[in-house]
């Protein structure tokens, strides 16, 4: 019996990598592609990689019907990065863009990627609540930081040149919790957007409120809470954020 179990489980796993296999051939430009096997490649959707790229170890596209995922050359998606487009949405991104391992991106509108923008490891990027659908515009040369949350219930847009340290949290929502009759994070939805100007930099362990907007060339110190929108060529640090001074 545990013989029979072995080889059912070993023949299934056999099917899905000969499957996963099978739709790498669906890649637009797969022949001049670097990966590494397995890959797993699902959905009915379009998957366009650029030249001298590299898919490694257990990268996980799933562009779903009518979706697209597309990358520009030499790019890299490092080991379990996993990028999720429900359908009739899109996922594009520019030259040279690296998803790092065990990333999660869960794209449930348009999103854009300029050129060489890093998402490091083990960054989250969804809506955080059911049937909403958030926008995510990078710019080009921005970089976000290793276990980074950034929350899409309502649009993100992020600059050119900004840099995004580690364990930060962008959150688009909130909740209404004056009914004393439920939880008070069951309250209904409140979202509004977040935008980040060119230039910023927001140091490592810093939370984004809805609403926000930091101005160009901004530095946040590490480990703020931003609740109110900042302006440009400043420095703001605390709880809540307060500014130290101009640049």
């Amino acid at each position: 019996m545990i013989i029979f179990k072995f080889i059912k489980y070993y023949l299934r796993l056999l099917t899905r990598n000969l499957y996963w296999l099978y739709n790498c051939a669906r890649i637009k430009g797969v022949s001049q592609l670097k990966f590494e096997f397995p890959l797993i490649i699902e959905g009915k959707g379009r998957i366009n990689i650029g030249q001298n790229s590299k898919l490694s170890k257990l990268v996980n596209l799933g562009p779903g019907e009518g979706a697209n995922i597309s990358f520009g050359k030499n790019s890299k998606l490092q080991p379990k990065a996993l990028i999720k487009v429900m359908k009739n949405c899109s996922f594009t991104a520019g030259i040279e863009c690296l998803i790092g391992e065990n990333s999660r991106l869960y794209v449930q509108s348009n999103w854009r990627f300029g050129d060489r923008v890093e998402i490091q490891t083990n960054c989250s990027l969804a809506a955080r609540e059911p049937n909403y659908f958030g926008k995510l515009l990078i710019g080009d040369n921005t970089h976000i930081g290793d276990f980074t949350i950034i929350d899409l219930v309502d649009d993100i847009v992020i600059g050119n040149d900004v840099a995004i340290g580690p364990n930060c949290t962008l959150y688009t929502h909130d909740h209404d919790y004056s009914n004393k009759q439920l939880p008070a994070w069951k309250g209904g939805i409140k979202s509004a957007p977040i935008i980040i100007e060119n230039g910023a930099w927001i140091g490592s362990g810093v939370t984004i409120l809805p609403g926000v907007k930091i101005g160009e060339r901004c530095v946040v110190a590490a480990g703020s809470v931003v609740t109110k929108s900042l302006h440009g060529e400043s420095i703001y640090g605390g709880t809540p954020a307060k500014i130290i001074k101009g640049i």
